[in-house]
């Protein structure tokens, strides 16, 4: 099984972290959505999302498609800002999944602070807090580089391998989902072939 190229996680109130890394492969499409549904289905109410694209140069067709249909499925989404990278590929391919989704509170922002800026109106405290920690940890080690923060931790013995994902190096707090990220296989999701 390959490691998968992004994170889902929410570890305060409404605000859902999404972190896309490359090289993200054909076939990582079903997992997304799989990953994305099931974070959606653990929030209650509304929610904002914070998208971390910084690493990641280009999305495969299927992935792309796949971004898009998350997308359109969001209806308790108040506000989505997306970190672009450096690409223009990446960033013509985001302008593109945004006109597409059709959501007038979801933006992209070449500079963290401008995203930041944007999430700000609408975040509580505590949101704004862990928002804080998320760029200036990102500032510190610059953008996520090949794996997430979680990498390297030890896995739950508990959960089935298949449904194991990286595990946060934090303690979790009770506000803590965290969605596991299923690895990709070697065939990139297109059978034994």
């Amino acid at each position: 099984m390959l490691p998968t190229m992004y994170s889902i996680e929410s570890h305060v109130g409404r605000l859902i972290e999404v972190r896309f890394w490359s090289p993200v492969g054909e076939g990582e499409a079903i997992g997304w959505r799989r990953d994305h549904d099931a974070m959606l289905q653990s929030v209650l109410g509304s929610y904002i999302i914070f998208v971390d694209l910084s690493d990641a140069n280009v999305f495969p067709p299927d992935m792309v498609e796949a971004y898009v249909a998350t997308m359109r499925n969001e209806p308790r989404l108040l506000r989505a800002a997306l970190v672009l990278s450096a690409s223009p590929t990446l960033s013509l391919q985001m302008q593109r999944i945004l006109r597409d989704a059709f959501h007038p509170q979801r933006r992209a922002f070449r500079e963290v602070r401008e995203a930041e800026n944007f999430l700000g109106d609408i975040v509580t405290l505590p949101e704004r807090a862990r928002l804080r920690e998320v760029i200036e940890r990102r500032e510190q080690g610059g953008p996520i580089s090949a794996q997430p923060v979680s990498a390297g931790v030890p896995q739950s013995t508990g959960t089935p391998a298949s449904l194991r994902g990286p595990v946060s190096g934090r303690t979790p707090t009770p506000a803590t989902v965290r969605i596991p990220v299923t690895p990709r296989s070697p065939s990139g999701g297109h059978g034994d072939g």
